[in-house]
């Protein structure tokens, strides 16, 4: 059995990501489970990057000739993980705007302008999902070098395209959410809440790279980026770009997770706690 470069980062996933999970369930089980608590979705992003790896070493028992049904899953789990991250950021910032909100100050961005964003990414990872699957017969093609012997370049579905454009749009509301309470107003937040908004400063420049490289490979053609049809030199973008800048937003999240302290009223419980602190 010979291990590829990306069969050994899948294991080194599998290494990282088991614990990650545990202290992700340990912070929804402290904060809350609800989905707008944040902490749910860090554990959907690791649950989601253990089974993709696991996707990929299972690939290591079937031969290039069979169905890509592993490769496809493995890339949806992929897609799925960046879209849970993404909204994770976004509830974390709300949680961090409720306590604005509580002291009886008005926020810029409110709790509808962040139910609007999580839905457009929601959007986006549907897409995504579809694009993956509508590539599986590409994939097939590329692996077997379409019987030339050589990878093929993989076209890119304009619904993956479309996907993760929305995905972009929803990070690009955490980052404006983000600069808009740090700017005007970092003094009417909460001190607990303070070291969560400068958890999210410091996470954002990593996801917008991870983000960043989604975008070199679905909307560019340069072959560095491309898994299929590419160079070998990918499988080290990919780890620089994509694997390590998400270790690093999941670190820094669950990091400063830890030193929060238990808030049961921190997110609302449900939509009249919304309309009760968005003074709109």
């Amino acid at each position: 059995m010979t291990l590829t470069t990306l069969n050994r980062i899948s294991i080194a996933e599998l290494a990282i990501y088991t614990p990650a999970l545990l202290v992700a369930i340990l912070l929804s089980s402290r904060h809350g489970f609800r989905k707008n608590a944040g902490w749910l979705y860090l554990v959907i992003f690791t649950t989601a990057r253990l089974i993709g790896s696991s996707l990929n070493l299972a690939t290591i028992s079937n031969p290039p000739s069979n169905p890509p049904n592993l490769i496809v899953a493995s890339q949806v789990m992929y897609s799925i993980g960046v879209s849970a991250l993404v909204i994770c950021l976004s509830n974390l910032l709300g949680r961090v705007l409720l306590g604005i909100r509580r002291q009886g100050t008005r926020t810029l961005i409110s709790p509808r302008h962040q139910r609007l964003a999580q839905v457009v990414v929601l959007i986006g990872l549907i897409l995504s999902v579809v694009g993956q699957s509508m590539m599986s017969g590409e994939i097939g093609d590329a692996i077997g070098g379409g019987g030339r012997g050589q990878a093929e370049m993989v076209t890119v579905p304009s619904e993956s395209q479309a996907g993760l454009g929305l995905i972009m749009a929803g990070l690009g509301f955490v980052v404006l959410g983000t600069l808009v309470t740090t700017m005007l107003q970092a003094r009417a937040v909460e001190p607990g809440e303070k070291r969560l908004l400068l958890g999210i400063g410091l996470a954002l420049p990593f996801m917008i790279v991870r983000i960043v490289f989604s975008g070199l490979a679905a909307f560019g053609t340069d072959p560095r980026f491309r898994s299929y049809g590419g160079v070998a030199s990918f499988v080290w973008y990919f780890l620089g770009m994509g694997v390590v800048m998400e270790m690093m937003v999941v670190l820094i999240l669950e990091g400063v997770g830890l030193t929060l302290k238990r808030q049961p009223s921190a997110v609302p419980a449900g939509r009249w706690r919304e309309r009760k602190y968005e003074g709109n």
